[in-house]
């Protein structure tokens, strides 16, 4: 994919930040519906990337929120960022 796939990596690495941070709000405002709907977005693109570990997480992270869990929540939006982390130095290697 060359040129194509550098630009798809730096999209879902700024889109997923975005996204956990858009995460974090919505925990401190307690708005579940709304973390919810960024752990399935987050959910999705990183599905189409193979990053299987931050899918994981997110359904994970969906489940609690929709199971009224949000005990669990801060632990596991810690561990989605360190997954989105990782697969994100595996994509950039990728391109190297």
């Amino acid at each position: 994919m060359g040129q194509n796939f550098q630009m798809l990596v730096e999209s879902f690495r700024r889109d997923g930040e975005q996204r956990l941070a858009a995460m974090e709000k919505a925990l401190e405002a307690e708005d579940k519906e709304a973390l919810r709907r960024q752990a399935h977005s987050l959910k999705g693109s990183s599905s189409n990337l193979g990053a299987v570990r931050v899918v994981d997480v997110c359904v994970a992270l969906e489940l609690a929120v929709s199971n009224r869990e949000l005990g669990n929540v801060p632990v596991l939006l810690e561990c989605l960022k360190q997954q989105f982390r990782q697969a994100c130095t595996a994509l950039q290697a990728c391109l190297a």
